[in-house]
């Protein structure tokens, strides 16, 4: 068995040559596909070329490029040469990434498709030497399993950076625990959404499928018209998004019904209603329009809407929720298709230990893990000492744990907010309440003088006489310690590269925006 990522993956690229590892389609209606041998012929040719420029085992080697298969073979170049891979946004802003890079301090840094001058920097070509690549196909390859594998700096949701050492060991039990709860095949067709520069797209968009013989797809662009073209024409079977997507596509389907009439609402209760075996057979033109292929969708990356997750199983569409940190290589849990539980994100992978940490009366409490998914630790050791307790990593989160082992994430530790009274009020819970309402497009809770405020985006006229009535029918259905007085409005939220809200920035935003009797 492979006991490091570039083993794992030349592994699998070796065997099958002619298999289909990217497909990328470009403007115009062409497409570029690029083959399992292609992929490793051209990643062993920059990793020859990256030896001659000094790259050597353990040096740090950032990339600096958009999803595709240059992010893939850069990727596994460093590893071929046992250097450590430093991912860079692409959509950092200058002093984002020179802050970045000064924390960093690679070596190297890999670009593709960038236009701002980068400096010590090189192209990422997708040529070959033939001669090049057969000489560096016979250069030993000796990586440790527990040799640093990726140094991933990220200032999370929260805003304190922190860089997290993950070993090859940590993210290669990661990707091998996935395959086996996920079954994937090689007929399997991934669309390419979240940034490689994220853990959760490396492991989940990059590792995986080309571990297990799949295919992954780039779409042209990030637009919703072009997503639902490339479900259906690339016959996609799994999707890994954030839980925004999902939210998309249930606002999409629920217009659809609305101008389809009765017997559109009919057919739709009627899916609702019937057995899920029945529903699968019934629900042939909802997945048609969604491609017709889909057998997983994956949401993470931050919390899923019960109530969409349920309106995604009334229609028959296999949904699951997964849950992990960058800590973790990312994944801990994910759920079964169908699964009965709808507000739980599942159960641990193989191999991973969760406990519930000081529970209270409720059986909630700070959801610890172990295994061998738990990273070395930060680059910090105090950081590291504040979360790593006797081997167990300390998530922030708040959980609990039913008979089976699920977990049921209940809030954020540092996102808690108690009141005057002594009241505990969760902000994830109000967000999903408040999202739930007509015309939120979205919203971001944060404390301001010990009681709950909100950031959020009201669609419609009229917005700031809107937002109050809806707050006013907001707090008529929550308790008096839940119910928010105050708000911003703004066009959208802030968010991280991976698609979170970028909670550090909330109160800066709530501060300029909010809306009083002198700004309405």
């Amino acid at each position: 068995m492979a006991e490091d990522l570039w083993s794992l993956i030349a592994e699998s690229l070796r065997a099958r040559p002619q298999q289909s590892a990217w497909i990328c389609r470009l403007m115009g209606g062409r497409r570029q596909v690029y083959s399992y041998e292609q992929i490793y012929a051209h990643a062993l040719d920059l990793a020859s070329r990256l030896r001659e420029r000094g790259i050597a085992s353990g040096d740090i080697v950032s990339i600096l490029a958009p999803n595709g298969p240059e992010w893939g073979i850069a990727a596994l170049a460093i590893w071929k040469l046992g250097a450590v891979l430093a991912p860079v946004h692409v959509s950092y802003s200058d002093d984002e990434l020179a802050a970045m890079l000064e924390a960093v301090q690679p070596k190297l840094i890999l670009t593709h498709g960038i236009e701002r001058r980068i400096a010590n920097s090189m192209e990422i070509a997708m040529t070959c030497d033939g001669t090049r690549a057969v000489h560096e196909e016979d250069a030993p390859v000796t990586i440790a399993g527990d040799q640093l594998a990726v140094l991933s700096y990220t200032s999370g949701s929260t805003g304190t950076p922190k860089m997290v050492r993950l070993s090859h060991n940590n993210i290669l039990s990661n990707v091998l625990a996935a395959a086996q709860c996920a079954r994937i095949h090689p007929r399997d067709r991934f669309l390419s959404l979240l940034p490689l520069s994220h853990m959760f797209e490396i492991t989940g968009g990059l590792l995986l499928p080309l571990s297990t013989g799949a295919t992954i797809v780039l779409p042209r662009v990030l637009a919703a018209s072009e997503i639902l073209q490339t479900l259906v024409e690339e016959k996609i079977t799994a999707v890994i998004a954030v839980p925004k997507l999902f939210r998309n596509i249930m606002l999409g389907l629920e217009r659809r019904f609305a101008k389809g009439g009765f017997w559109m609402r009919l057919y739709r209760q009627l899916l609702r209603l019937s057995p899920t075996p029945i529903r699968r057979l019934l629900n042939w033109p909802i997945r048609r329009r969604l491609g017709g292929h889909i057998t997983a969708w994956v949401s993470g990356g931050s919390r899923l809407d019960p109530l969409i997750a349920k309106y995604f199983r009334d229609l028959g569409l296999p949904i699951r929720q997964g849950y992990g940190l960058t800590e973790t290589s990312p994944v801990i849990s994910i759920q079964d298709n169908f699964a009965r539980e709808l507000d739980s994100v599942g159960a641990p992978l193989e191999g991973v230990k969760v406990k519930i940490h000081d529970p209270d009366a409720q059986g909630s409490g700070e959801l610890w893990v172990s295994g061998p998914n738990v990273m070395l630790g930060y680059a910090d050791a105090e950081q590291t000492n504040e979360v790593m307790h006797d081997g167990w990593f300390n998530t922030g989160d708040l959980a609990t744990l039913n008979e089976r082992g699920e977990i049921t994430l209940t809030g954020r530790s540092k996102r808690l907010i108690v009141t005057e009274a002594g009241k505990n009020v969760y902000p994830e819970e109000l967000e999903t309440l408040l999202e739930r309402m007509p015309d939120v497009a979205e919203a971001g809770v944060l404390e301001v003088d010990m009681r709950p405020v909100v950031v959020m985006v009201v669609e419609g006229e009229r917005q700031v006489e809107h937002a109050r009535q809806i707050l006013s029918e907001f707090n008529a259905r929550v308790s008096s310690h839940n119910q928010i007085t105050r708000f911003a409005l703004v066009d959208e939220l802030p968010r991280t590269p991976v698609g979170k809200v970028a909670l550090q920035k909330l109160p800066e935003l709530f501060a300029e925006k909010e809306i009083t009797e002198a700004s309405a």
